[in-house]
């Protein structure tokens, strides 16, 4: 009896035990068609997504580019509206007749008269301003005694030439014709003269022109480079306090003699040591008590002081 229990309880715990294992194996071979159809729609999903991602993208990409053409092209709009404005206005000034030259004023002249100014110029009544102060040299006055002019524009038909003249600081001697020539500072020939029209300027002597004596142009640079001279000698003399008026230069014999109030001339050989040569030369006038008629070589080491018999 015992044993037929014990062989009905085994049946049992096999009969048991059986559908528990048929339930696992079921549940599991259910569970796999799950996990690929899951992986399915997940793929599907994410490709969706990345999809619209990129049709985003495309039409943000697309949308700056239209924004960026259209900013070109407003661009490029403005700047030829722009020229187109500048081209008309231009256009206006250089032919409507409102800016054709009725008046010509002239400034800062005193050797000349206006109507000699404006002859000498390339101004013309009657033609557009703008065209002639575009075409027109600045220094377009061509006058001996005119340094600088200058055309300033004045609405609607005026210009005016601001002139800036030279001044006459010398009047030098030609040796070989003998004719007196006016000179300014920076060498210039401004006129031929008499020695009668002799004002402030002072006498120069020693020079030979010829025929390179041309009004309105430079003198030689030799003649110049003298000239510096002379204006070093006379800076010394202003120094040192030299008493008399310096009425005369000569520049003969390769020397620079300086002329006292006409009565004594003081020669130098070069503008070498002139510090020292004007001291000397102010202890010689002192020593003379300033009276003085003859000639003192300062080209020499040991200035010489010789009297007029």
């Amino acid at each position: 009896m015992k044993k037929s229990r014990t062989s009905i309880n085994k049946k049992r715990a096999k009969n048991n035990a059986s559908p528990l294992r048929t339930n696992t194996k079921s549940t599991k071979i259910k569970k796999m068609p799950q996990n690929s159809s899951n992986n399915k729609l997940a793929n599907k999903s994410s490709n969706r997504q990345k999809t619209n991602k990129e049709s985003i993208l495309n039409e943000s990409s697309g949308n700056d580019k239209l924004k960026k053409n259209s900013i070109k092209t407003a661009i490029v709009l403005k700047i030829t509206f722009f020229i187109a404005i500048i081209l008309i206005f231009i256009y206006l000034l250089f032919n409507l007749e409102i800016f054709n030259l009725v008046r010509i004023e002239v400034k800062g002249n005193t050797k000349y008269t206006d109507q000699q100014i404006m002859q000498n110029s390339s101004l013309k009544i009657g033609e557009n301003v703008f065209k002639q102060l575009f075409r027109s040299d600045s220094n377009n006055v061509n006058l001996s005694y005119i340094a600088k002019s200058r055309l300033h524009y004045s609405m609607p038909n005026v210009i005016i030439i601001d002139v800036e003249e030279r001044y006459p600081m010398y009047m030098a001697l030609d040796s070989n014709t003998g004719n007196y020539y006016k000179i300014d500072n920076e060498g210039y020939l401004l006129e031929q003269c008499e020695l009668e029209s002799k004002r402030d300027e002072l006498l120069v002597e020693g020079f030979t022109f010829g025929d390179n004596a041309k009004v309105g142009e430079k003198i030689n640079e030799v003649y110049i480079e003298k000239l510096e001279i002379y204006n070093s000698i006379k800076k010394e003399f202003e120094n040192f306090q030299i008493e008399g008026n310096i009425t005369k230069v000569n520049f003969s014999n390769s020397l620079t003699i300086v002329t006292l109030d006409d009565k004594l001339n003081i020669e130098f050989a070069n503008d070498s040591n002139l510090s020292y040569k004007v001291s000397f030369l102010k202890g010689i006038m002192q020593k003379n008590q300033n009276n003085m008629e003859g000639t003192i070589d300062m080209s020499v080491d040991n200035p010489v002081y010789s009297e007029y018999d």
